[in-house]
């Protein structure tokens, strides 16, 4: 993405947090000082409020500590045997992360503790109902299990490294936020595929779909396939083949994410090396 000099423009992205960048994102060598996973770019300065309010207590910031509060709850819940409750908790804390991007929009609340703060909420709630599935499936007994709750434990550390990753690279460059990775160097197409328009795109929306419903699904196949008491059954008419179809469905969209996610991090660690690399010769020199 580039535009002509001197150019400014905003960007939504997805928190709710508009970012104002100047333009002209040239590629850059891959030789010289700066590690080609952190490309140099203008200083991307967050719109501010004039609200005399803290930070901590702007009203889109609330509602982030209040979707964690729901995904602990959530847990709560589903601890207690109350699948019902749990579902309905964690899909009012998702909801929430509509809204508190909307607020933050209206009120002019826009903050990097807000970013930082939405990442994390996305990502507690999604944990914590992995860790939900992983409870009861292991309440089953059945070795067979056990390889799929690996793969949900994999997932869980996936997902926290590439925030790791992604929140280094943002913190230690010059890159802006982490959906900009696409601005100075050439991504593959797969990649620019899912992110492009801001997941408002066929691979974006798969991918979204599937890192929010493959947990959700996966609890609510393990919690509830024998006594289909939570209303998901009702709205898939009981049918176990059109809860499996649409859990399918999600799995490979996470698939999807996987892959994303571990290119992110494995572009920060290969640009990390390649940093350490010139500092090396740089010293012997």
């Amino acid at each position: 993405m580039s535009t002509s000099p001197g150019r400014r423009y905003k960007r939504d992205y997805g928190e709710g947090h508009v970012i104002e960048d100047s333009a002209d994102f040239s590629r850059t060598d891959r030789e010289s000082s700066v590690e080609p996973s952190h490309p140099p770019q203008d200083d991307a300065d967050v719109v501010t409020s004039e609200s005399s309010w803290p930070i901590v207590l702007y009203i889109p910031n609330l509602m982030g500590y209040l979707r964690i509060i729901l995904s602990v709850y959530g847990l709560v819940s589903a601890i207690q045997q109350q699948a019902s409750m749990a579902l309905n908790t964690w899909i009012a804390a998702s909801l929430l992360d509509l809204f508190d991007g909307m607020a933050a929009r209206r009120l002019n609340q826009c903050s990097k503790f807000g970013v930082l703060l939405d990442i994390l909420a996305d990502n507690i709630l999604r944990t914590l109902i992995w860790i939900a599935a992983i409870i009861e499936s292991l309440k089953q007994d059945d070795e067979r299990l056990i390889p799929k709750v690996c793969c949900w434990t994999a997932l869980i550390c996936l997902e926290w490294i590439t925030m790791v990753c992604s929140q280094c690279n943002q913190a230690n460059s010059e890159s802006g936020h982490w959906k900009d990775f696409q601005r100075g160097r050439k991504a593959p197409f797969w990649i620019e595929a899912v992110f492009k328009n801001n997941f408002r795109s066929p691979f974006g929306t798969i991918a979204i779909f599937g890192l929010f419903i493959a947990p959700f699904g996966s609890y609510f196949w393990a919690a509830d396939r024998l006594s289909k008491t939570t209303w998901p059954w009702k709205v898939l008419l009981e049918s176990e083949y059109a809860a499996l179809l649409l859990i399918r469905c999600a799995y490979v969209g996470r698939l999807l994410c996987v892959v994303v996610e571990c290119w992110l991090c494995l572009e920060y660690i290969w640009g990390l090396i390649h940093h350490d690399t010139l500092q090396r010769r740089q010293k012997r020199s």
